[in-house]
């Protein structure tokens, strides 16, 4: 609803794209949890709101391998790769760098919003994120046009795996735990077809 006022009296953008994820590391005591880089996809809309400052609403998909690496001073752990699925959904800010060029256009962006990692093997889990971008609008007509950007990706991850593991009067027991804090460094380079809706 609260949308609807940017509708009716400005000229949104919708930009599918497509493009390639570096997917990015995370060194615990235990070992290492790679996610592989692979193609991604998603889609923006961004809605106008003054002359050089738009929002945009957008999503972000990538499938690829995460493999867990056991170091060896850790044997109660074993290696492990499952097919994971990555998505970002944000909403944030698109700034146009005006340039001598009415066609050509620069810009940054900024967004927060969630990362949503999804695996059979692994544990679904959902993670605070932000990214910050750079990239060019390059537009053939009032309508039709291409957007190339390149973005900083960093899901925020608070706590590692650890595990215990012990023997007692009432038999043996072992469990996991929390015990560190790490974080993805991810990024992306894509590119994608503006098609522009309503009027100027």
């Amino acid at each position: 609803m609260l949308l609807v006022p940017a509708f009716a009296f400005s000229q949104v953008e919708i930009v599918p794209f497509a493009g390639y994820m570096f997917g990015g590391s995370i060194n615990y005591y235990q070992g290492k949890l790679k996610l592989e880089n692979g193609l991604d996809y998603g889609g923006s809309l961004i809605i106008p709101v003054k002359q050089v400052v738009s929002l945009e609403l957008n999503y972000t998909h990538m499938s690829s391998d995460m493999s867990f690496t056991a170091y060896p001073s850790y044997p109660l752990y074993s290696d492990a790769t499952a097919t994971t699925s990555t998505n970002y959904i944000q909403i944030g800010t698109i700034k146009d760098m005006t340039i001598n060029n009415d066609q050509v256009t620069p810009f940054g962006s900024f967004s927060v919003g969630a990362t949503w990692y999804s695996s059979d093997a692994y544990t679904t889990a959902w993670f605070f994120s932000v990214t910050a971008g750079l990239g060019v609008k390059v537009m053939f007509s009032d309508r039709v046009g291409i957007m190339l950007r390149g973005r900083l990706m960093l899901p925020m991850m608070f706590g590692g795996v650890g595990a215990y593991y012990g023997l007692g009067t009432g038999g043996s027991g072992g469990g996991l735990y929390v015990d560190t804090y790490s974080s993805f460094v991810q990024g992306d380079f894509n590119g994608g077809l503006i098609f522009k809706l309503g009027n100027n």
